[in-house]
């Protein structure tokens, strides 16, 4: 199905980013990248998704980096007492303050010589974090009592 998709997305100079997205495993999105072998089809690494597969993240992102053509870079973490029902996405929250993962990732990325997007995401922060009020944390510095 996806080779029959990069004729025409080259055609119209649109390249395809697969997503990562909870479905497959880091090798199986290699395989299949590799396998249609196509500059106009890449992923989309998002380094938050296959921890829900039980895949480490940073070893996903750095199988992945050398297709990526858009990101989705975040961090996630359990929060203490955490259940399936605490939590709208299976026990984890987003935690974006300078971390292990997204410090990995980049070098990563920067390694396989990506030059897109570099797009940090969350939606659900970590009770740590702060609340997700205008104003409460995107504005507030970090500091090694925080990150």
């Amino acid at each position: 199905m996806l080779s029959s998709l990069v004729g025409p997305a080259e055609e119209h100079g649109v390249v395809l980013a697969m997503e990562n997205h909870i479905d497959l495993l880091a090798d199986e999105m290699a395989e299949i990248i590799t396998t249609v072998n196509s500059p106009w089809l890449g992923v989309c690494l998002d380094t938050g998704n296959n921890l829900r597969l039980f895949e480490d993240p940073v070893v996903v992102a750095k199988t992945l980096a050398p297709w990526a053509r858009a990101t989705h870079i975040k961090d996630l973490k359990v929060p203490v007492g955490a259940t399936q029902s605490s939590s709208p996405f299976g026990r984890v929250c987003h935690w974006a303050r300078d971390s292990w993962i997204c410090r990995q990732s980049s070098g990563f990325l920067h390694r396989a010589r990506y030059r897109g997007l570099l797009a940090i995401e969350f939606d659900f922060l970590h009770p740590d974090y702060g609340d997700e009020r205008p104003g409460t944390n995107a504005e507030r510095p970090l500091s090694p009592g925080n990150s």
